[in-house]
């Protein structure tokens, strides 16, 4: 087999010894190069309603009152603590936690109305939640595809690789319009009287507050027998890649954990099938490997323990990429990632899902005084 493998994010130590005498320079250009890369990513109107937009709203994926649920001071701990990332920073306020700029401010205040309801989730959530939560998790996408397709093509121009720019460019391109698809399908979906358009695979009321929020979109490699559920290396135009939902929503005195797809996705069959046989804890620990090894985008309680941050079980896995490095072009890169994302090692870190890890002190939890639910200059959802 030819030796092939998948980058890992942050810095070795001699990367960091060159960061650290440039830090100051590599900032700057780094800074500019988001900063013009945002402005050339800038729609010109609300991607829901289509109405010309100068001033976006700043809206979340998870809602924020999930986020105020684990908040210290209106503050969070990220992926930047498990990764090696100097320019990262290591806490978010709840103003600045998972947000994006593409939508206007009515749209954000009325489209999600009901899934960002916490009194929702004292029963099982409806269709029309499902599909609100959907078009949210492909705006997310959508906006973070069109900013690193600007960034990708800055990047030829600042430092000259053209071809790997021009590959990765065409890659996003695809993962663009195929989010683009699926926001349409959810949009559809919202404004359907029919109760059929997303299934709700699994759905969890938990008796306490978990330490972690998360809501997005995942692209399983694979399930937990090792077949394929999509081979993420296939980038021809007729080759679909398919994602489930998932979120994890820590409320006032429980949390839900829940997962979903469209519905007649008949790729995750087997895998859904593979999930009900679990127990209920194995369930939780294969929803958090999964949001760990497959996402960035988990906040957590600022208030949790410190030492979590070292275990080096933890940081491996947080680090995985689906880019895949090997000695030649047709090296066997599916095979190299169902070996990464075995979710058979969902017990080589701490599942954050279980009553373990609960969080305790309810004083501790301080919302920020500058956030409401609702109004204020930048509605956050």
């Amino acid at each position: 087999m030819d030796d092939v493998s998948l980058l890992k994010l942050g810095l070795t130590k001699d990367e960091k010894k060159t960061f650290e005498k440039k830090k100051v320079e590599l900032s700057k250009r780094v800074g500019s190069l988001l900063k013009a890369s945002r402005a050339d990513s800038k729609n010109a109107e609300c991607f829901i309603c289509g109405k010309e937009c100068s001033s976006f709203c700043n809206s979340h994926s998870v809602p924020q009152f999930c986020l105020q649920n684990i908040s210290v001071s209106g503050k969070l701990y990220h992926s930047g603590n498990l990764v090696d990332i100097p320019m990262l920073d290591k806490d978010k306020g709840i103003g600045e936690a998972d947000t994006f700029r593409i939508i206007c401010r009515d749209c954000d205040s009325s489209v999600f109305s009901d899934y960002e309801n916490p009194e929702a989730y004292c029963q099982v959530p409806s269709d029309k939640m499902l599909a609100q939560i959907a078009m949210k998790n492909y705006l997310k996408s959508i906006s973070k595809r069109q900013l690193e397709i600007q960034l990708y093509r800055n990047m030829a121009k600042e430092f000259g690789e053209h071809e790997m720019m021009i590959h990765m460019e065409g890659i996003g391109s695809t993962d663009l319009r195929e989010y683009i698809d699926e926001f349409k399908y959810a949009k559809k979906a919202c404004q359907s009287k029919w109760d059929n358009n997303y299934y709700l695979s699994y759905f969890e009321s938990i008796p306490y507050v978990v330490p972690i929020a998360f809501q997005n979109d995942i692209a399983l490699v694979s399930d937990i027998e090792g077949s394929t559920i999509n081979n993420i290396y296939n980038h021809l135009s007729d080759y679909v890649i398919k994602s489930v939902h998932i979120c994890v929503f820590p409320l006032a005195n429980h949390s839900v954990v829940m997962m979903f797809c469209r519905y007649g996705e008949n790729r995750y069959s087997k895998f859904f099938k593979q999930f009900k046989k679990l127990s209920s804890e194995e369930k939780l620990k294969v929803i958090n490997y999964i949001i760990f090894s497959y996402s960035e985008d988990y906040y957590f309680y600022k208030g949790i323990d410190q030492e979590i941050f070292g275990n080096e079980s933890l940081k491996d896995v947080v680090k995985t990429t689906s880019v895949s490095v090997g000695d030649n072009p047709f090296a066997d890169s599916l095979t190299a990632a169902k070996e990464t994302y075995d979710l058979n090692k969902r017990d080589t870190i701490p599942n954050f899902l279980s009553e373990t890890y609960k969080v305790n002190i309810k004083s501790d939890i301080i919302s920020d005084p500058n956030q409401s639910d609702f109004g204020g200059q930048n509605h956050i959802s």
